[in-house]
């Protein structure tokens, strides 16, 4: 029993870094990953039965957030160094496992499928891609601050954790329309330096606030939608999904950061890594799913 438990921890704890890593790279979408790992219905659930089921939620939810935290701290240089010498082929991977998990997301619905859902999802796919065309995004100025700047940032968290919770849609994207993203990166990266402490945190604490406000929020919304209009909200999941796959390459080809160069070595790995991040996912789901029906059947018995 106890092995068991240990298992599922170790488990949670790396769909956790998963989820962190996807964190580090524009155009990604924790939620995404969550769908993806069959962990987002459960992930829902502890959230928003945190106070009604307080220590089965945080069992559940602790390792996920250890695991988030880990990958987004330990890996944002290697995948920033990635990204800044081959982003095509670093992106194309996890693009792979993105396309690699779309047919077991669409079995959950597969023979539901009426008009609306399928309005729902090509509505849900524009939404995603229009995010990539919204040029410069809003400008503001955060070296001084005042109530109005610590109520944008709370806002801005808010919409920032539509992110977390709906699948396909990036954080990173939404904190750059709003004109924050800049202003975070650099924020954190002068706390882990130990600079200007005090204006750096206040600049985090009003986004962390509507950060956590915001995901409790779309969790209970997503939670109704999911039980009340199943085939319609998985729809507009796999439209996130889908349209996040067209965003994520738009962002990797227009960034300026990080410069895509379209060589045929850059070209071919990066065709590569995507069909290893494809088969990658399909086997990890062929598995997971194999072993979920063995479940049931001894359960049955």
């Amino acid at each position: 029993m106890k092995t068991n438990k240990i298992k599922n921890f170790l488990s949670n704890c790396v769909k956790g870094v998963a989820i962190g890593v996807s964190m580090i790279i524009p155009g990604f979408s924790g939620g995404t990953i969550a769908v993806l790992m069959n962990i987002y219905d459960k992930l829902l659930e502890a959230v928003t039965g945190i106070f009604k089921n307080f220590k089965k939620s945080i069992l559940f939810l602790l390792p996920i957030i250890i695991g988030a935290v880990l990958g987004f701290v330990g890996l944002v240089v290697p995948l920033e160094y990635g990204l800044s010498h081959i982003p095509l082929i670093i992106v194309s991977l996890f693009v792979g496992l993105i396309i690699g998990g779309i047919p077991f997301i669409y079995k959950k619905v597969q023979g539901k499928e009426n008009l609306v859902s399928i309005i729902v999802g090509l509505c849900a796919m524009a939404l995603t891609i229009s995010l990539c065309f919204i040029k410069g995004g809003i400008s503001i100025d955060f070296s001084s601050l005042n109530v109005g700047s610590f109520l944008y940032l709370i806002l801005a968290g808010a919409l920032a954790s539509i992110a977390l919770v709906a699948p396909g849609i990036s954080g990173s994207m939404t904190l750059m329309v709003l004109g924050v993203y800049t202003t975070i990166i650099t924020s954190l990266k002068e706390i882990l330096s130990f600079e200007n402490l005090v204006h750096n945190a206040l600049l985090l604490i009003p986004l962390a606030i509507g950060l956590v406000v915001g995901f409790f929020l779309m969790s209970m919304l997503m939670k109704y939608l999911l039980q009340k209009h199943t085939t319609s909200t998985y729809f507009a999941i796999l439209g996130f999904i889908i349209g996040s796959i067209v965003t994520i390459y738009y962002v990797t080809i227009t960034d300026e950061q990080y410069p895509v160069v379209f060589d045929a070595p850059n070209i071919i790995f990066s065709v590569i890594t995507l069909i290893v991040g494809v088969v990658a996912a399909f086997l990890v789901e062929h598995v997971a799913s194999k072993k979920a029906r063995n479940i049931e059947e001894k359960e049955g018995e």
